[in-house]
């Protein structure tokens, strides 16, 4: 979609008319989501595997739990699914066949989901049948289902989408054979979304009894039922895990998609708001049930607890009996009575405190799908008045919603306050900075995996350092000519600022690494929102956003509304003349309503915070324009 710059006095109506969007009525019927294009789509075959009797370890708790609450979801969504529940080695096998012999000439969007045990071996990822009894890392592939398998039953059928999703990294058993903890590092093949209930190399909460399900699947069957793109739906389910785990659990995904899904579209696969009032209505009822239990087992322990005194009285009374043994016997038997009576007050009293702990919890889950719907039913709206607007009026009244929001926020210290605006934006315009705000808030407590290159991303990495040099040569492609050699140096951190010297002129970034003031050969610029073009959550081959931002001309003082489109392509070695790097490949690419289109390509190394290399062309036909230039690194050195 082309890039939109738009001269600032256009946005001014609409940032004052933000605010008057309001939430109405919870639990009606979603109308008005915009649907993504599904009727190449509609072919939808699910292999669903559940694996929790283990013959040789402890059982799971959960994950068969998992599996058939995905597989009812996924046939409410369209999905014809073959379910295999506690399967061994042979049966998961058989499964694959039968799948792909369903898959043949569908060109079907075809799915994985597999709770279980998993590990990993070699740079492969295996998926653990319950009869598999494993020594030795000799015994992994002969014991397990590797799921290379699956994909490659994926790519020989021809599906016309992929999504595998693996909740298979709980606490393993069978570590002792595997390379490491966890899944490996897996880049997502083509037309393929890849899904990990945590980060590779680490492991994932089972659940508890109150849910059912592990914590991964417990926020996907939740959001699946919800209109959303696939990308919406995985990105909601992480922040979910995130902060429900604080921290400790962080899902990961990779994703080679270049077609639009959405497992629930809102008009063809939806959940109709019958089913929302249904769920509501069940959720008040086990809240009433609840309420009566609550106060019936209070009444139980209150008249054992008269019971209790009425014995004490008949204690003290067989004490005064004269006959000794009389008053021993009185005694043995008050004292019996009144330990039993005691057992039993002490059991009535747990299950009062149970029964009051399960009515919390039933009241804060239909609080929480209240405010769920509520702020589906928000979304909605504002998307069907966008969808009454040409696309670029939608994208302006798009980025003044969420820039009003943002600038409410974006000094906030309280993390969670930027996990509510990414649940309602979870791939929005201004995304990438609020998941940077809460990697800096909350530091993620995942421990970071090597990945086959060696490479191990930091968390939170220190990107700046005052002192950092780097020194750079800038030269024409068309020509050939070196064209400049400038140095930018971090002269002094504050405030989360960064301050950068390009040969005497002042650059700022934030410390997360957006640009806020940027200088270039002929003016400065000035972007609001700062300009993300590093991640900080991560930086994943596949991994797509996009930016907007009003951007100042400091020499003209003109506002423009621009939009960048970024996606990190290809992890690579690159070689410059400061020597060969490890780095990420990342493209952006804008336009604007001159007709220039303008595409920058970076490569990062992550612990730094300036590319190593960087290419620009810009070109525009109609003034017959063409720049093409690279910026390579000479040397770098680290400060203090």
């Amino acid at each position: 979609m082309p890039l939109s710059i738009v001269p600032w006095k256009k946005l001014r109506p609409i940032l004052r008319t933000t605010h008057a969007l309001r939430v109405v009525c919870t639990g009606l019927l979603l109308t008005g989501m915009a649907s993504v294009a599904q009727a190449p789509l509609d072919v939808r075959v699910a292999l669903v595997i559940g694996n929790a009797a283990y013959q040789k370890v402890p059982p799971l708790s959960n994950s068969v739990n998992d599996a058939r609450a995905m597989s009812l979801v996924l046939r409410k969504l369209g999905f014809k699914v073959f379910d295999v529940i506690d399967g061994d080695r042979t049966s998961m096998a058989q499964a694959i066949s039968r799948l792909q012999n369903d898959l043949k000439g569908q060109q079907a969007v075809a799915m994985l989901y597999y709770a279980g045990h998993g590990l990993q071996l070699d740079w492969r990822n295996y998926m653990v049948p319950i009869d598999a009894n494993i020594d030795k890392a000799e015994d992994v592939p002969k014991q397990t289902v590797d799921i290379e398998q699956v994909i490659q039953t994926f790519k020989e059928s021809k599906t016309r989408m992929n999504i595998i999703v693996l909740d298979a990294c709980r606490d393993n058993p069978f570590a002792g054979s595997a390379s490491g903890k966890g899944l490996a590092q897996l880049d997502a093949p083509p037309g393929t979304y890849l899904a990990f209930a945590t980060a590779p190399g680490n492991v994932a909460e089972d659940g508890d009894e109150a849910t059912g399900n592990g914590l991964f699947t417990h926020f996907l069957l939740k959001e699946l039922q919800r209109p959303a793109k696939i990308e919406d739906v995985f990105k909601r389910v992480r922040l979910q895990v995130r902060q429900k785990s604080q921290g400790r659990q962080i899902p990961w995904d990779s994703s080679s998609l270049e077609d639009d899904f959405a497992f629930n579209d809102g008009r063809k696969f939806k959940f109709t708001a019958e089913d929302y009032q249904r769920e509501i209505q069940q959720a008040k009822a086990r809240e009433e049930r609840l309420r009566r239990e609550a106060e019936a087992a209070a009444e139980r322990e209150r008249q054992l607890a008269q019971l209790r005194e009425q014995e004490r009285l008949r204690l003290a009374e067989a004490q005064r009996i004269a006959e000794q043994k009389a008053r021993e016997r009185a005694e043995a038997q008050a004292r019996e009575r009144e330990r039993e009576l005691a057992l039993a007050a002490e059991a009535e009293r747990k299950k009062a405190q149970a029964a009051q702990e399960a009515l919390a919890r039933a009241q804060a889950e239909e609080a929480q799908r209240l405010k769920d719907l509520a702020l589906a039913r928000a979304q909605a709206e504002e998307e069907e008045q966008r969808q009454r607007l040409s696309a670029e009026a939608a994208r302006e009244q798009q980025f003044a919603q969420e820039k009003a929001e943002w600038d409410r926020i974006k000094d906030s210290k309280n993390a969670q306050d930027f996990y509510a605006f990414l649940l309602k934006y979870p791939n929005g315009l201004i995304s990438v900075q609020a998941s940077a705000a809460i990697e800096r808030l909350q530091v993620a407590q995942i421990k970071p995996q090597a990945d086959r290159s060696g490479l191990v991303q930091a968390i939170n990495p220190e990107r700046f350092r005052v002192g950092d040099s780097y020194h750079y040569v800038r030269r024409d492609n068309l020509t050939g000519r070196e064209m400049s050699r400038f140095t930018r140096t971090i002269t002094k951190i504050e405030n989360g600022l960064v301050y950068i010297s390009n040969d005497g002129n002042e650059e700022i970034n934030t410390i997360d690494g957006a640009k806020i003031l940027v200088v270039s050969a002929v003016t400065s610029f000035r972007y609001d929102p700062p300009k993300m073009e590093i991640p900080t959550d991560g930086l994943v081959v596949g991994k797509k956003w996009t930016g907007a931002y009003v951007e100042t001309d400091l020499k003209t003082q003109r506002k423009y509304l621009r939009e960048d489109k970024f996606k990190i392509l290809q992890q690579e070695i690159v070689e410059v003349i400061a020597g060969k790097f490890n780095t990420f490949k990342i493209e952006d690419v804008s336009f604007n309503q001159t007709g220039t289109r303008a595409s920058l390509v970076y490569w990062v190394d992550p612990d730094w915070g300036l590319p190593v290399r960087t290419d620009r062309e810009v070109i525009n036909a109609r003034a017959n324009i063409r720049i093409s230039e690279t910026v390579q690194l000479i040397s770098r050195a680290r400060g203090r």
